[in-house]
């Protein structure tokens, strides 16, 4: 039987919406998870409990924190003991989260020939090294990204956790991505977001 997890710090994110729980041991082992209202299996007592409040847009999971986005800003001054209540209540830690790729391939891996790989090949490179540099940043605030699709030179992502609505993301945290990924793999490369 798993012990229950305690909540060591409770953190602001760049976004007023969502609130970053720092946990006292990994709530998953590798990669994220992330919950939305109906997108949880009813088994699921945290989640249940949580968007049971019936304010939560989004839950993000990652390593040993949690981040919660809610409707408004002004319902943390409510709700952020609640929240954190049923954090050390109710959750237990996840097998598994959304798959990740392995930032070792790209250790052999010539950049000069990402332009010539096919779509498929270049979401498994992107996505490499988003996790190597890009998705390390956003967990400090309580988000991550995930990578929808590549056409050409094209980078369709979804912003997950605090990023999916902070003002920042759509602007300048966007062109962070897309001129590290131009730096990295091509200079021709586009990055949009996807909703």
């Amino acid at each position: 039987m798993s012990e229950n997890y305690s909540v060591k710090e409770i953190e602001l994110t760049p976004n007023p919406r969502a609130v970053k729980f720092i946990l006292d041991k990994p709530v998953l082992d590798s990669g994220s998870k992330t919950f939305e209202l109906g997108g949880y299996l009813a088994s699921d007592i945290f989640a249940s409990n949580i968007f049971a409040l019936d304010i939560v847009d989004l839950v993000y999971l990652r390593e040993n924190f949690i981040s919660c986005t809610l409707h408004s800003a002004d319902l943390w001054v409510v709700f952020k003991d609640k929240i954190k209540n049923i954090i050390e209540a109710d959750l237990k830690k996840y097998d598994e989260g959304d798959d990740e790729v392995s930032a070792s391939i790209l250790e052999d891996f010539d950049m000069e020939k990402y332009p010539g790989l096919s779509n498929d090949e270049k979401v498994i490179i992107v996505e490499a090294v988003l996790d190597e540099s890009v998705r390390p940043a956003l967990a400090n605030d309580g988000g991550g990204l995930e990578v929808i699709e590549v056409d050409g030179p094209i980078v369709r992502i979804r912003y997950q956790g605090a990023c999916g609505s902070c003002p920042s993301s759509t602007g300048g945290t966007l062109r962070v991505i897309e001129n590290h990924l131009k730096s990295q793999l091509d200079p021709a490369i586009k990055v949009h977001t996807y909703s």
